[in-house]
């Protein structure tokens, strides 16, 4: 066999191990459990009736929406008198999460993170439920 030959063969070889390789989902998001929380004892609870958000919701917020830092979040969040809340696997991390009607969220885990997430107009495309 010619040395080209041998390259192309090494090159096509590494190529079909590359196609065989397994794939990777550390990113998939996988929504573990979910609760709907009104605040019945605010005056503008009855707003609420029309949030409703469901796993798919959940993993689509967290895909499209904007992570932003602490004053950002405080300057533009709504928090309104109803969200929905629970766990998510992420990136193989249990992590806990609260998603507020108008599109503000949290997202935390027990080994301190804690992240802020807006949901704008990408997202409230998506996810017109939220406002």
């Amino acid at each position: 066999m010619s040395v080209l030959q041998t390259v192309v063969v090494a090159s096509l070889l590494g190529i079909a191990l590359i196609a065989c390789a397994p794939v990777r989902h550390d990113d998939a998001v996988e929504v573990a459990s979910l609760a709907r929380q009104i605040d019945t004892s605010r005056p503008d609870h009855d707003m609420c009736s029309s949030l409703t958000l469901t796993r798919a919701d959940v993993a689509t917020y967290f895909r499209l929406a904007d992570e932003v830092d602490g004053q950002t979040f405080h300057d533009e969040a709504m928090i309104l008198p109803c969200s929905y809340s629970g766990s998510i696997k992420m990136s193989g991390q249990l992590r806990q999460w609260q998603i507020f009607a108008g599109g503000a969220a949290y997202l935390s885990d027990s080994h301190g993170l804690n992240k802020r997430y807006l949901c704008r107009q990408r997202c409230l495309d998506a996810l017109p439920g939220l406002q």
